[in-house]
């Protein structure tokens, strides 16, 4: 089995052939010429070809991230073999969110457009990092937390959260935002979740989540970036796949 190494050098290199319109202009010493390459930043910014908002692509590190423009929330993407040819990026559910071909062409496959749609990179955009937090932030957004799922359940939550590294604390933080999305998604689309009465994100050497009797697990790697929490989709699935009757 070809190695994720190898294929993510792989895509970097058919990446490499895909200029992008808007440097292709007279004054642009990149413009699109046959006998030339025109480099795609590894943090650039991708437009769709349907003219709706396109995405942030990071390709500084070993797991690819990828931001649609008009969400919040930052996509960790794991590369395998695509049918066909080419490889795709999925989520952490398992859902395809962009494809690149053997020459570098790049298929984005959002919500709106689930055959897809194709994207061309548009112009270098940021690196995206995760945040930085302290622990009264980390207090702060527990006790918040707390509230926005009592809220939501119409009764009290009890929300925890375990000891992290300074340097983590900033993903401890975000993941509690995500969980609360995630309630929010799955309780919208019907999910029985009455004999849930806990909540805790608990620092652990991988992303992931367990159901614990009446206590919703959510398990964060602090020091792995945005790979080291679960999506908020990921958190909502799990609950709606999860009967949890009072």
């Amino acid at each position: 089995m070809i190695s994720r190494r190898r294929l993510l050098l792989g895509m970097l290199s058919g990446l490499a052939i895909c200029p992008s319109a808007a440097w292709a202009g007279a004054d642009n010493p990149l413009r699109n010429r046959r006998e030339r390459r025109v480099e795609v930043p590894d943090v650039a910014q991708f437009h769709r070809q349907d003219g709706r908002r396109g995405f942030i692509l990071d390709r500084t590190g070993e797991v690819w991230l990828l931001k649609p423009l008009d969400e919040d929330e930052v996509l960790a993407l794991t590369a395998q073999r695509a049918p066909g040819g080419g490889t795709s990026f999925v989520s952490d559910w398992g859902d395809e969110v962009i494809r690149v071909s053997s020459i570098g062409a790049v298929t984005y496959y959002p919500e709106d457009q689930p055959n897809g749609v194709i994207a061309e990179a548009w112009e270098p955009a940021r690196p995206l990092r995760t945040p930085d937090a302290g622990v009264d932030e980390l207090r702060d957004r527990s006790t918040r937390a707390a509230v926005e799922l009592a809220e939501l359940f119409g009764r009290p939550m009890q929300v925890e959260y375990g000891a992290a590294p300074r340097d983590g604390l900033g993903l401890m933080v975000e993941a509690f935002d995500l969980t609360v999305e995630g309630f929010r998604q799955a309780v919208g689309l019907g999910a029985e979740l009455d004999g849930l009465q806990r909540v805790k994100i608990a620092p652990a050497e991988a992303a992931d989540i367990e159901i614990e009797s009446d206590l919703f697990v959510v398990k964060v790697n602090p020091l792995g970036g945005y790979a080291g929490r679960p999506s908020s989709t990921r958190i909502a699935r799990a609950l709606l796949a999860a009967s949890i009757p009072a």
